[in-house]
């Protein structure tokens, strides 16, 4: 690779649609996570709501993904990338500004599910963005850094939003978030995105089109390599993932530790996200087995001195979920780097959604097994088949890809 062709995100930022994509990022991104704590907050404290709606508002976040995401990807695939690129974000907006108006549980979920839905446009849409303005030795650069400012927003987000609770009511912070949409709307509007090629596929019926995106896995061998890897991967994550706190308390941590070790695991997916967007465009799959062996060894570490009785202390502990967080990043960057590079552009939206809801389902699947698990056999059991089975994962992959 010539000096002219070094992927780092420097030369990523020099190029004024990427730089524009990534400006463009931030504001829409931040209205994901600010009003996190808002609606928690209106749900729990103000409307004296139980677990029943907590676990409502965890669906309402997840399930636009899985059950309207590939149907939505059939209209960004045929759009034009930019108009997508605004309405998603102005729908959003109104959206978010029309929980401000609501006094009622089930209405303010509904309303949370309908921008789940817009967001199953913008995010493809995104990467269909990011495939069509960047060049391909920078791809990897790109999604490390959308996915950093996407853990970003996850750690401060919310952070945020807590804080401004304390002087603000919930109503107003969903009114500031409405208009972090609008300005990513606004930013969106100044885009000027290269055309796609035209499309050669024939049209056929609306369900016939949204499954395209999954068969095009079926076709790329690559990409269903690592689809399944990064499903297995986040159901390994996600076994775990719900337990931590009560793996810090039987460490003897208590409630200002394992708000460090929250802290530490998101420090280290926005580590991750950098680092793994300079080698994901190079290796991407060896790079997701190496982060998975690693990760796995690690984790089976932890909840092996966890069954033994061992002290671990407290720097220690946050330097694990650190790295734990980290290599969540090493999964995903790689993994959409892979559906960029082998997608075809007149329908990766598809080919990306379709993935995501895969991906989902899987994950919404681990928090309960994770859960029988630690019941049975003890926290530090869910935390052991969590790592063992990345270990097996990234063991596996290596081995498969050195013989190809």
């Amino acid at each position: 690779m010539s000096d002219g062709q070094k992927a780092n995100y420097g030369a990523l930022l020099k190029l004024p649609l990427p730089r524009r994509l990534a400006l463009a990022s931030v504001p829409a991104d931040f209205a994901d996570w600010l009003d996190y704590a808002a609606v928690i907050a209106l749900v729990v404290y103000a409307w004296g709501e139980g677990p029943l709606a907590l676990a409502l508002f965890a669906l309402a976040l997840s399930l636009p993904y899985v059950l309207v995401g590939p149907f939505v990807a059939v209209f960004v695939d045929r759009a034009p990338i930019r108009t997508v690129l605004i309405f998603s974000n102005l729908g959003r907006a109104l959206a978010t500004l029309s929980l401000a108006f609501t006094g009622d549980t089930l209405v303010l979920l509904a309303l949370v599910f309908v921008r789940g839905c817009i967001d199953s446009a913008f995010t493809p849409a995104r990467q269909a963005a990011i495939q069509t303005s960047t060049p391909e030795h920078l791809r990897g650069v790109a999604n490390g850094l959308h996915q950093a400012i996407n853990q970003t927003s996850k750690i401060a987000g919310p952070a945020i939003g807590g804080l401004l609770l304390v002087v603000w009511p919930a109503q107003n912070i969903f009114v500031l978030n409405a208009a972090l949409s609008l300005t990513a709307t606004l930013i969106a509007v100044s885009l000027v995105l290269p055309p796609r090629p035209p499309s050669t596929e024939e049209r056929g019926r609306f369900f016939t089109e949204s499954l395209k995106g999954i068969s095009e896995y079926r076709r790329g061998r690559r990409l269903m390599v690592a689809l399944i890897f990064a499903s297995c991967a986040y159901f390994a994550f996600f076994l775990y993932d719900a337990l931590i706190a009560l793996l810090a308390k039987g460490f003897g941590f208590d409630e200002t530790a394992f708000g460090l070790a929250i802290s530490a695991a998101g420090l280290g997916g926005l580590l991750g996200a950098l680092v793994a967007g300079q080698m994901a465009g190079k290796r991407p799959m060896p790079t997701m087995a190496l982060a998975a062996v690693i990760s796995g060894a690690t984790t089976a570490a932890v909840a092996a001195s966890a069954m033994m009785g061992w002290t671990v202390q407290l720097p220690a502990f946050l330097l694990v979920l650190c790295f734990m967080g980290g290599a969540t990043a090493f999964m995903l960057v790689p993994y959409r780097t892979i559906v960029q590079t082998d997608a075809p552009p007149d329908r990766i939206a598809r080919v990306f959604a379709a993935g995501e809801a895969v991906i989902t389902m899987t994950m919404l699947s681990a928090p309960l097994i994770g859960s029988a698990i630690a019941s049975h056999w003890g926290t530090p059991a869910a935390f052991l088949a969590g790592g063992v089975l990345l270990l097996a994962l990234g063991a596996i992959t290596l081995v498969a890809h050195r013989v190809d």
